[in-house]
């Protein structure tokens, strides 16, 4: 009798071991097939252009913007995001600009959602970095004309004031220049107020803008299903 109960253990062990080995395999198959297969980390630059027109005054909260990516962006040595890529978001705030209350225009994106050229959609998380030299954008994401500051006003002024003052000389002499750096005084003036002035100017960042966007968290990116990798959606010349 005690012989056939241990027999019966050693099956019923063995039994319960077959099945934790099988849930064990089902568990590490489920997190591989969880595990994305590339990672883009967060911090990192997308080059874009607009595909739509939003601006501080023309757009409101909640309206769409879309971009297109024009380079390719690569991670563990290989290339994840195509160019052609889509990201599509919403304006977060905007402000018009006003210059009696000294109000700057201001305008805020987000981009929640990416589509692939291969009809894959996934989520993101990103936002402006750079427009280039025409306007600001701040740690926020938000885009804004660039405040002047006294020193770069004074440098214009005696910038321009210094090359009116060499023409002068060269066509009439001291007396040249003097009449030139007067001149040139009146265009550093003129700069300064068309300066000051811009501040105050609503701006619209076009169709075909070109920008940066930065990710704002890791981009986690799967594996494309079977017969998806020669799909194509997106030219990046449409």
């Amino acid at each position: 009798m005690i012989d056939s109960m241990q027999n019966h253990l050693k099956h019923l062990v063995k039994g319960i071991s077959g099945v934790l080995g099988v849930i064990v395999l089902i568990a590490l198959a489920g997190s591989a097939a969880q595990a994305p297969e590339s990672v883009v980390p967060a911090g990192t630059r997308l080059r874009v252009r607009f595909d739509s027109a939003v601006g501080t005054a023309i757009s409101r909260v909640n309206d769409g913007v879309a971009v297109r990516l024009l380079k390719p962006v690569e991670a563990e040595g290989r290339e994840v995001l195509p160019v052609g890529t889509i990201l599509t978001g919403r304006v977060l705030g905007v402000r018009k600009a006003d210059k009696h209350t000294k109000t700057y225009p201001m305008i805020r994106l987000g981009f929640t959602q990416l589509r692939l050229p291969d009809g894959r959609s996934l989520p993101i998380e990103a936002s402006l970095a750079d427009l280039g030299v025409s306007e600001y954008v701040d740690s926020e994401g938000a885009a804004s004309t660039v405040p002047v500051t006294k020193g770069d006003q004074v440098a214009v002024a005696a910038t321009s004031g210094g090359i009116g003052a060499g023409v002068g000389a060269i066509a009439g002499g001291g007396k040249g220049a003097a009449t030139g750096a007067g001149i040139g005084a009146g265009v550093g003036i003129l700069a300064d107020l068309a300066a000051r002035s811009a501040q105050w100017w609503d701006f619209t960042l076009k169709r075909g803008r070109r920008a940066w966007l930065r990710l704002d968290a890791d981009l986690e990116i799967e594996k494309p299903p079977a017969g998806a990798a020669g799909k194509s959606e997106n030219s990046p010349n449409e």
